[in-house]
């Protein structure tokens, strides 16, 4: 009796330390990642309509990061925005318009929210995203072809009329315009009135020179003497928009604009401005902005200045050539420069992007993706040079990756300050932020809420696991987070087209899920092997049949609705897992891991074998609940395909269960079960069996 009493009185304190909050399913929270782009089933008749699915999406998570592109919606749950603190596209998006626009009314130089190379930098790069196609190939951010005073998007190749303008644009200053043509064609570029406009076309004297291409077309590349002191211009000309329903223009976005008019009739094949980069095999060539080199200071680099330049390792004409791109680390079709958190008021100007953005999306914060990745080797190799100018420190160096972050501490501060938001996560997949060298305390502390993306998959062994006591001691500290489930390296990679691989999968994920689970503070997420996200509709390659919403379909609804209750401490006579760290190693019961806090995760084994250490080379571990048991049965290594293979084991649970199964039917009550190699299980208890 004395027993069963402080039984009732520890499940009361766990009670206590995990209060409930309210959410979809009774034992865990769950969350969506970039959900959008809603598709109409075709494959199963429970949806109508793509509308159908996305109100389904909006009834079955507690958290979104991302949105759901419905400002209701979002502030019906937590939506936490999509946002890179650390970069700045390449081609101008909404944000890149909204800071042109409000810094040209601040009287802010746009340039000065980007990192720049001091000197000339050449990046090893085996492989560079097609997004760099942009700059590579100097192409135009918006060709607008006037015609009767009328505006349309200039398509090229392109016949133009005498009394036919070509207005090409570019979102950043240029000395040079290449035009595949028979003939040049008379310029002039604008010129910003008092609001900003384009208030006059200024006659350009270019210098022309003719070549033979290799279509054997005739190219001709206009050089202009004198490029400085020339100002952006907002896209609106005697009161109507130069726009033919280009965003950034409609957000006010600045370009610099040329204007191209030929007095006889002429055919126009191709416009692009001249590349700055210099792509060669296994590298990019990106030049330096030296200051000094600019001795009238008017922004440009002028042929005389620069056949008498003060640092002659400093080769970039104009300063914005020679920002930061973190070449051969930029997911594909992508192309970034890295921003500046070095400069007070460009950081105060720049927070009130989010704050705006957040407010109209109905968004409670925001979630910066690659948070590992900022300056370090992961995202620079240089090869020579390298040397930041606002910065005293070299790009691919630990110094610089720290600085970097420490700076970017600094700016999600204010972030967090202007929104009061609570809801600031970070993307930082298996990273254990308290073993990288390059992560300071002060940018974990700045963060919230962390998106563990692709933490979990079938064959991710005993080792991994135990390697997790990271995110309890994220728990300790009141952190929240959302642990992903992934089908990578399943038995659905073994077996694609069957409907119980891909379930199996899922089962796997949910029960190392809960594994994890910290009730109130963690949320899961389950998807396939990719890192395109998205609530279209499946297809063969990415689950068994296509045609149905990969959420719907990814999400286990069905097991989710058991109730298995709250994790409570193991059972007795059961030996306990470790923990596995560099330097220490405890019992999955402790809250102390060296100096480092934790919740106390309380994993046991039901079965082990070759224990020669912490890790044994084979085992079953398992996590009680008030209500359930989870278990999972790996080797220590990771990714092993065979043991997929491997004959079922039979092990003893510690008393009566019944498996979940991924619709949320049970099986008959049972005391043992049979696990394959990386198999997890989510079970029931069976209420008579055991006391909690």
């Amino acid at each position: 009796m004395l027993n069963r009493w402080w039984q009732c009185a520890l499940l009361l304190m766990v009670w206590i330390a995990f209060p409930v909050y309210p959410q979809v399913y009774p034992s865990t929270g769950t969350a969506w990642v970039l959900p959008g782009g809603w598709d109409e089933p075709e494959a199963t008749s429970y949806f109508d309509t793509a509308d159908a699915v996305k109100q389904w999406e909006g009834r079955h998570a507690d958290l979104v990061l991302g949105s759901m592109h419905d400002a209701t919606v979002n502030q019906s749950l937590v939506a936490i925005g999509y946002i890179y603190s650390q970069k700045l596209n390449c081609r101008p998006g909404p944000q890149t318009a909204w800071l042109s626009r409000e810094a040209a009314g601040r009287g802010l130089d746009l340039e000065d929210g980007y990192l720049h190379f001091a000197e000339d930098t050449v990046l090893a790069a085996e492989r560079l995203s097609s997004g760099l196609d942009y700059l590579l190939e100097g192409q135009p951010y918006h060709l607008l072809l006037v015609r009767n005073d009328q505006y349309s998007t200039a398509r090229l190749p392109l016949t133009l009329q005498p009394g036919d303008a070509l207005i090409a644009m570019a979102a950043y200053p240029f000395d040079s315009v290449q035009i595949t043509a028979l003939q040049p064609p008379q310029a002039s570029r604008a010129v910003a009135d008092a609001a900003g406009a384009v208030g006059d076309w200024q006659p350009v004297a270019l210098r022309w020179q003719s070549r033979v291409g290799e279509a054997k077309q005739l190219i001709q590349t206009g050089t202009m003497a004198q490029a400085g002191a020339w100002s952006s211009v907002r896209a609106v000309y005697q009161g109507r928009q130069l726009n033919s329903g280009k965003r950034g223009l409609e957000n006010g976005l600045k370009t610099w604009m040329i204007r191209l008019q030929w007095p006889t009739a002429t055919r126009v094949h191709g416009l692009q401005f001249q590349p700055w980069l210099t792509r060669e095999p296994g590298s990019l060539a990106i030049p330096g902005w030296d200051g000094q080199n600019d001795r009238n200071g008017d922004g440009y680099i002028d042929d005389a200045e620069f056949a008498d330049r003060a640092n002659r390792n400093a080769s970039a004409r104009f300063r914005h050539q020679a920002r930061l791109i973190p070449a051969g680390h930029q997911w594909p079709g992508t192309c970034w420069y890295r921003t500046n958190f070095a400069d007070p008021a460009w950081n105060q100007f720049r927070v009130g992007w989010y704050q705006a953005d957040w407010l109209r999306q109905g968004l409670s914060g925001g979630y910066n993706d690659d948070m590992a990745q900022l300056l370090g080797e992961n995202q620079f190799r240089v090869t020579q040079g390298g040397r930041i100018a606002e910065l005293s420190a070299r790009a691919g160096t630990e110094s610089a990756a720290t600085t970097y972050a420490v700076q970017q501490a600094d700016f999600l501060q204010l972030v967090k300050q202007r929104t009061q938001t609570r809801w600031l996560a970070a993307n930082i997949s298996r990273l254990n932020v308290w073993q990288s060298a390059v992560w300071p305390a002060k940018l974990r502390s700045m963060v919230d809420f962390w998106l563990r993306e692709h933490y979990l998959h079938p064959a991710m062994g005993l080792t991994r696991m135990q390697q997790g006591w990271e995110q309890f001691a994220l728990g300790k500290a009141g952190d929240k987070s959302l642990i992903m489930a992934s089908v990578k390296g399943g038995r659905s990679d073994l077996s694609p087209t069957s409907a119980r691989a891909w379930q199996q999968d899922i089962e796997t994920g949910l029960a190392q899920y809960y594994f994890f689970n910290v009730p109130g503070l963690t949320y899961y997420h389950s998807w396939n092997q990719t890192h395109l996200y998205g609530s279209g509709n499946t297809t063969v390659r990415n689950w068994y049949r296509g045609g149905v919403p990969k959420n719907w379909a990814y999400q286990p609804t069905g097991m989710l609705n058991i109730d298995i209750g709250h994790p409570i401490t193991p059972p007795g006579g059961y030996k306990l897992v470790q923990w596995v760290n560099d330097k220490d190693s405890a019992k999955t019961t402790t809250t102390q891991l060296g100096n480092i806090a934790l919740l106390p995760a309380n994993w046991f084994w039901l079965y082990r074998s070759g224990w020669y250490g912490v890790v044994p080379n084979e085992g079953v571990m398992a996590r009680r609940y008030s209500d359930g048991l989870v278990v999972y049965r790996a080797v220590k290594a990771h990714d092993m395909q065979s043991f997929l293979l491997a004959k079922p084991l039979r092990v003893s649970l510690p008393g009566d269960y019944q498996r979940v199964f991924y619709d949320g039917s049970l099986s008959e009550p049972m005391r043992y079960i049979e696990l394959g190699g990386y198999e997890g299980a989510v079970l029931k208890r069976v209420s008579s069996s055991e006391s909690p």
